[in-house]
């Protein structure tokens, strides 16, 4: 008689097997707790988003910011190493007092930053007579002078995480010009 109950409460599935109604109960609620897990997922998603997407930005931003400040320091010293040394130009004019050729050669460094010739400043001095000219070509020189390469530019971040604005950027670079160097 046990038998017969069974066989009453059992039905077969499309696979063939055998189940209880007490187990399709159980299966029913466990897919229930799946979509709720499901939803509950998407929801966990739906808050973290935005931070993770803003903290990738942040990433970004910091890393052309950086590009760009290695481009302006790169600019500034490759051009004062080109205003120190001893040599001439192709017209015969001597590289402290080559000012194009000072700034085509912090343009030609800095491929990233955008660096124009008004964001190039060169100037001459010397520490110990107390010399110093703002201007290039330099009217005097004399051994031992500096020459000074400064080079500023702003950054202006593409987005406004923070609304920081501009940032100004800048770097100087100071060095001796090797003019009269004679080699025994």
């Amino acid at each position: 008689m046990k038998t017969l109950v069974r066989r009453a409460e059992a039905h077969t599935l499309n696979n063939g097997e055998c189940r209880d109604q007490r187990g399709d109960q159980m299966k029913a609620r466990g897919t229930m707790k799946t979509q709720r897990n499901r939803g509950q997922t998407l929801v966990e998603f739906a808050l973290i988003l935005p931070a993770f997407l803003m903290l990738i930005m942040g990433i970004v931003e910091f890393g052309r910011l950086m590009i760009n400040y290695a481009g302006v320091a790169s600019a500034s010293r490759e051009a004062a190493r080109y205003g120190a040394t001893v040599g001439v130009n192709a017209f015969g004019v001597e590289h402290f007092n080559d000012c194009a050729g000072i700034r085509a050669e912090a343009r030609r460094v800095a491929v990233i930053a955008p660096i124009t010739d008004a964001d190039i400043s060169i100037q001459y001095d010397n520490p110990s007579t107390g010399f110093f000219e703002a201007s290039c070509p330099t009217s005097q020189f004399e051994l031992g002078d500096r020459i000074i390469v400064s080079v500023n530019i702003t950054f202006d971040p593409i987005v406004p995480l923070l609304d920081l604005g501009s940032i100004p950027l800048s770097s100087e670079t100071r060095r001796t010009v090797l003019r009269d160097v004679y080699v025994k």
